[in-house]
């Protein structure tokens, strides 16, 4: 019969595969894909040739405070007619806004500051909402007619990326590449120095965090043009409904902004609908989308809030740079910025004790949602409140992320060797069968998830794929010694765990058994009271078999004659791979539902996001507990030396430590001292607990009718056992016919003084054959330090054997590390 554990998967299986072969497909299939294609094609065209032909100040909306009279301007493209019904009466308001950031930022036009070159980089900061003249809703627009011959999904709901709240986070990532599409000034061809560049493409992954309204977190991708002469950057989105990137040079505040990005544009535009065209079946997903990942947004897209997003650099600190412009002149300043990017993007050696911020201010315009999305900072809000958009150069923030994939791998190789001295010190089946299984399972679950996302991470990574592919390496050769050391674990430890299965069933079986046969005839006696049971014949057992399951197979099967050899073997080596596969198996599972949970969580409510995260942290942390459990439940000590414990503690919280209490860490993470401090003590508390439990013993303080039943090897020690053979050989009377030490008369003579005139009783123990002092209650008196941690420590010098015989712990605990055999009359012992 095959497993619950493979039934449940297989059919978990088959619902997913029900599930993708039942999923709606949204496409319009093979045939009616390109010509929706084509004429998508043809509209942006349309829209080309519009750009082409138009000047500076075609577009002059209506205004709130124009008069009746005046005579606005639009433009023949979607989302810029009037009827579509945008808040294009605030785009002057919003070209106001721009002009004062920039001003604010490096002062007018004519003796601006030289700021950064290249805008390649990741900033983050705080925005403030702003209402538009006239409020707008997803219920005052016809999308039908803004967009005839577009099928969209859910237009009847509320719009996405729509920002409600009054305040919240933002983070945007420029991709700022000199090689792409640029607009070269026009400069004497008599002169020698290389064209400055006038104006080029720029690309910005903006991620907006709506705390306080959704709690959503919205990520879309706006292209645009970037001037790196006065630091401007003007970006948009563009979907069905608005055609930002055809329209974006009459968006512009500045007649040259218009004139440099309308030529520019002209001329990528066609270059990119010109490779199309040359297609057969040319790529649904246009190269301008603002959806990323998204591939169902080309056919049936879902309607969401548009934005125009305009961005000012900010001057460099002129101390970091080591330049000031007042004695050199803006010249050397514009010559040590270059000389700074230049070695960020080719080193060569040269270096700067570091590298000035990347700082910038931004407004953004969403005109079809109806409100602003300002950073803050001065001169509006005070530096305490905000410094607008505060960041790194993208080669600094790949620097930090190789140097910390770096110190991961780091990380991980000293677990690993932190594994394999615990697995060189815990290699025979006694010191096994004390590890705990699920501690090792929690170990091997997060080294699996960890080489899961490095592996991935690999498949995407260009500039830091050599530090992402060593940790891939070393968690999986981590993960691999983790594997055979939990498939070692588990061949010691199964036997015990099928004990355990068989008692609980024969609690329950006796009942169940005696209930049935009463209920089919009440009046029939006992079997026992009629006839006797058969005898059965004897069972030949190999030594490599489970004695107990013999014993339980006979007990059950009494009643049927055997053969004489007929027992129920324990597990062949296929039946315990299974089993272990199994437990990979749902080790698997568990870790792919974390990570696809994890993923999800990603677009949650930054609250309910972060106690996610805690919670997952705190369970990660505690490691620990199934260990605690399992000295409790077998009543042993030092299963794991403290070299393990405390190196694999410290060496797992520290990338927690970098996230939770780093403010500039790459993945933007907000520090939480608090949080870090409850995790970092939940794991020392349980360390705490484990040197409790070495040194007071596991079972101290807890009831013993909470525990099962287990053999104490350091009992209190009492002269009233005598006459019930309670004390260990060696410690009785000279009276006493047992033999009390193999030292001879002379030293049963001091020991019989010693007893007369303290509690303390001197044998020695036959590992080491040197003296050990043994502390023993006399008789009709009570020991005040019996359950004290006085009397426990007193206690930890000596162990005591089921047989009767008694030697140092410390020697007695070496030795069962190999034998669970008394070293004295070859007895079994039980397990620590």
């Amino acid at each position: 019969m095959r497993p619950p554990q493979d039934n449940a998967r297989a059919l978990f299986l088959i619902i997913l595969i029900f599930w993708l072969a039942t999923s709606p497909d949204s496409g319009p299939g093979l045939i009616a894909g390109p010509a929706l294609v084509r004429n998508r094609i043809a509209r942006q065209r349309h829209a080309l040739g519009i750009l082409n032909s138009t000047q500076w100040g075609d577009f002059a909306p209506r205004l709130p405070d124009d008069p009746p009279e005046a005579e606005p301007k639009y433009l023949n493209l979607t989302g810029f007619r009037e009827e579509d019904g945008y808040v294009w009466e605030d785009l002057k308001r919003f070209k106001d806004r721009c002009e004062e950031w920039s001003t604010n930022a490096v002062g007018i036009p004519e003796a601006a500051e030289p700021v950064w070159r290249n805008a390649t980089g990741v900033v983050r900061g705080l925005w403030q909402r702003v209402n538009t003249s006239s409020p707008r809703y997803h219920s005052s627009y016809n999308l039908s007619a803004i967009s005839p011959g577009v099928t969209w999904a859910g237009s009847n709901s509320d719009w996405g990326r729509n920002v409600t709240g009054a305040e919240g986070k933002v983070l945007v990532r420029f991709e700022d590449d000199e090689n792409d599409e640029f607009e070269p000034d026009k400069t004497d061809k008599l002169m020698l120095n290389k064209a400055e560049i006038k104006a080029r493409q720029v690309t910005g992954t903006v991620n907006v965090d709506d705390i306080e309204g959704t709690g959503s977190s919205w990520e879309m991708r706006l292209h645009g043009i970037h001037w790196p002469r006065q630091g401007a950057m003007l970006l948009t989105t563009t979907s069905e409904k608005f055609a930002g990137i055809f329209g974006l040079p009459h968006l512009t505040a500045r007649p040259e902004f218009f004139e440099s990005s309308q030529e520019l544009l002209n001329r990528s535009l066609d270059k990119a609908l010109l490779e199309k065209e040359q297609h057969t079946f040319p790529a649904p997903i246009e190269p301008w989308t603002s959806t990323i990942d998204a591939p169902s947004d080309a056919w049936n897209p879902s309607p969401h809030c548009e934005y125009v997003l305009y961005v000012q650099i900010h001057p460099l600190d002129h101390d970091i740079l080591g330049v000031q412009p007042s004695l050199t002149g803006p010249e050397n300043v514009i010559k040590a910025i270059q000389d700074v990017e230049n070695e960020l993007r080719f080193p060569q050696g040269t270096g700067h004790h570091s590298v000035p911020r990347l700082q910038m201010s931004a407004v953004l315009f969403s005109p079809d949602c109806g409100f602003f999305l300002e950073t803050k900072g001065p001169p509006a809000y005070a530096s305490v409140d905000g410094q607008h958009l505060i960041g790194v150069k993208q080669e600094i923030f790949l620097y930090s992320v190789s140097t910390f994939l770096l110190g991961l791998a780091a990380i991980i190789f000293g677990q690993l060797q932190l594994l394999k001295m615990q697995m060189r010190e815990t290699s025979t089946p006694s010191t096994l069968g004390r590890v705990s299984f699920y501690t090792c399972c929690m170990m091997l679950l997060a080294d699996g998830m960890l080489f899961t996302g490095a592996a991935a991470w690999s498949f995407s990574a260009s500039t830091t794929l050599l530090p992402s592919l060593a940790v891939t390496c070393v968690s999986f050769l981590s993960m691999t010694v983790e594997t055979f050391f939990l498939a070692e674990i588990h061949k010691v430890q199964e036997p015990e765990w099928r004990r355990q299965e068989r008692e609980r069933e024969r609690q329950n079986t006796p009942a169940t058994a005696t209930n049935t046969g009463n209920a089919a005839n009440p009046r029939q006696p006992p079997a026992s009271a009629t006839a006797h049971a058969p005898t059965t014949p004897p069972i030949i057992i190999p030594s490599d078999q489970d004695i107990d399951a013999e014993i339980a197979e006979a007990e059950t099967n009494a009643t049927l004659p055997a053969p004489a050899t007929a027992a129920t073997a324990t597990p062949s080596a296929q039946n315990l791979r299974t089993q272990l596969s199994n437990t990979f198996g749902s080790l698997l599972f568990t870790g792919i539902c974390i990570l696809f949970l994890s993923l999800a969580a990603a677009s949650w409510r930054p609250h309910i996001r972060a106690a996610y995260f805690d919670t997952l942290l705190f369970g990660y942390l505690s490691l620990w507990v199934p260990q605690i459990y399992r000295n409790v439940h077998r009543n042993c000590r030092r299963a794991l030396s403290w070299r393990f414990v405390i190196g694999q503690s410290a060496l797992r919280l520290l990338p927690v430590a970098y996230f939770y209490g780093t403010p500039g860490n790459f993945a933007f993470a907000e520090p939480d001292r608090t949080a870090l401090a409850v995790l970092a003590g939940w794991l020392w508390l349980q360390i705490w607990v484990l040197a409790g439990q070495s040194v007071l013993g596991p079972r101290f303080g807890l009831p013993r009718g909470w525990l099962p039943e287990a053999w104490e090897y350091h009992p209190v020690l009492r002269e009233d056992n005598m006459e019930a053979g309670g004390l260990p050989i060696g410690l009785v009377s000279s009276s006493s016919s047992s033999p009390s030490s193999p030292t001879g008369e002379e030293r049963k003579q001091q020991q019989q003084q010693q007893q007369r005139n303290t509690s303390t009783h001197v044998i020695d123990c036959a590992i080491c054959r040197e003296v050990l002092e043994v502390p023993v209650v006399r008789a009709g008196s009570d020991d005040p330090t019996a359950g004290g941690v006085s009397g426990v420590l007193a206690r930890r010098a000596y162990m005591v054997t089921p047989c009767r015989h008694i030697f140092h712990s410390h020697c007695l605990e070496g030795w069962m590390r190999f034998r669970l055999q008394c070293p004295i009359c070859r007895e079994e012992l039980p397990p620590l």
